[in-house]
């Protein structure tokens, strides 16, 4: 006891031989982050070369084009859907940018709206041509 009447606080002694017995609880031992000698892989994508304007130019102009057809501007837009849609394949042949689908679709639709252009133009001669035979008049 001590002087006051209070037991007296004392740690057990401490055994050089024993790293246990300190009187303190050892904390647990702790895996460290990663394995010795390992380096962590970071996943990363290797850059992709951009998209090339051009072909976004082609596809968006025959696009347009065909919503307006019927405004005869989408004719123009369409011809120039399919010179910009040539111009992008060079251009991503020789750069190796991305974009030869944007490119092709550029060029199909406006294929389309030339095509549509051929038969609205040539249609009146059609009709007529077919029909003036058919009624007798020479």
């Amino acid at each position: 006891m001590h002087v006051d009447g209070e037991p007296k606080l004392t740690t057990p002694p401490h055994d050089p031989y024993n790293p246990n017995s300190g009187g303190f609880p050892q904390q647990p031992y702790q895996q460290p982050y990663g394995q010795p000698g390992y380096i962590p892989v970071v996943a990363t994508t290797p850059a992709l070369p951009p998209n090339n304007g051009m072909a976004i130019t082609s596809m968006v102009l025959s696009l347009v084009g065909i919503v307006t057809v019927c405004a005869w501007i989408g004719f123009v837009l369409g011809i120039l859907g399919v010179i910009f849609g040539h111009v992008a394949q060079g251009q991503i042949k020789r750069d190796g940018t991305r974009g030869a689908g944007m490119a092709v679709a550029g060029l199909v639709v406006g294929y389309c709206v030339i095509g549509l252009l051929v038969l609205v133009l040539a249609l009146p001669f059609l009709i007529t041509g077919f029909a003036v035979p058919l009624l007798g008049a020479n």
